[in-house]
């Protein structure tokens, strides 16, 4: 069985918090093991924006 790794971005965890995801677990079963791997910048991003920092968005808007 293979390993995989899925690289996850902000808006993947983010729908991954919100909804229910059905049958997940079947994933493992189709494609092999999984391994979710968050990069740094993934992580700072979210707790930028749990805290409420939308100054990013801000400057996006902007442009």
């Amino acid at each position: 069985m293979w390993l995989v790794k899925v690289i996850c971005d902000t808006s993947f965890l983010m729908v991954l918090a919100s909804k229910k995801i059905k049958n997940i677990s079947s994933l493992e079963t189709e494609i092999g093991n999984l391994e979710f791997v968050v990069p740094n910048l993934v992580v700072g991003e979210l707790e930028r924006i749990s805290k409420g920092d939308n100054k990013k968005k801000v400057q996006h808007l902007g442009r």
